[in-house]
């Protein structure tokens, strides 16, 4: 995630001060079943690679890549469409 955002941008500071907290929560839920949504979508950078999306990472925030936030149409586990609050 570090490395990602250094070459993309993005804000880290929120996705890594809720890493445990992401892995704790897809641990305990049946997600996507049991639905997540995140305050803020700049929270999500964890989330998105606990989904299937680690090997997209790097296309962060890129044309036709990974949103920064949230986004319904971009894995059945983004429930909600999130962005800056």
């Amino acid at each position: 995630m570090i490395d990602a955002v250094s070459q993309t941008g993005g804000h880290l500071g929120a996705g890594l001060g809720v890493v445990e907290l992401t892995v704790a929560i897809h641990n305990v839920f049946n997600t996507p079943h049991d639905r997540l949504i995140w305050d803020v979508g700049h929270q999500c950078y964890p989330h998105k690679i606990l989904t299937g999306r680690r090997s997209r990472i790097r296309t962060l925030r890129q044309k036709d890549g990974l949103s920064g936030f949230t986004r319904r149409a971009e894995s059945e586990y983004d429930p909600f469409g999130a962005a800056h609050s």
